[in-house]
């Protein structure tokens, strides 16, 4: 079964990339195809020059973990770069992605999990 995650929101504002993450793995581990798909402000999760504090998570290393275990990670490309978020920053196995991509991971997915605030 192939399940496409959408989230929204800041990754440190509140839970909902650490909940994306957690049914990926789970997802996966499961062996489902999974898709994140990063909209708004949660593209800010794949970007790999956050420096969390030492007590905190590091929510674009998870997601680069992930991404090496084959789910796939799409950036929207026009909110990254609405808030600076180059090709340069962004973590290894994420690529940019854009409205049309992400109709398409709805249309394709047998299961479509939107996170919204």
């Amino acid at each position: 079964m192939h399940i496409t995650i959408q989230t929204n929101v800041s990754p440190y504002t509140n839970e909902d990339l650490d909940t994306a993450i957690r049914m990926a793995e789970i997802f996966l581990n499961r062996g489902h195809k999974v898709s994140i798909f990063l909209f708004a402000d949660s593209v800010l999760a794949a970007n790999k020059l956050v420096k969390p504090m030492r007590i905190d998570r590091n929510i674009p290393m998870k997601l680069q973990e992930l991404a090496s275990k084959g789910v796939e990670v799409h950036i929207c490309g026009l909110c990254a770069e609405y808030r600076g978020l180059t090709e340069e920053m962004k973590i290894e196995g994420a690529k940019f992605s854009g409205v049309p991509e992400m109709a398409a991971l709805i249309f394709e997915s047998d299961r479509y999990i939107n996170l919204m605030p």
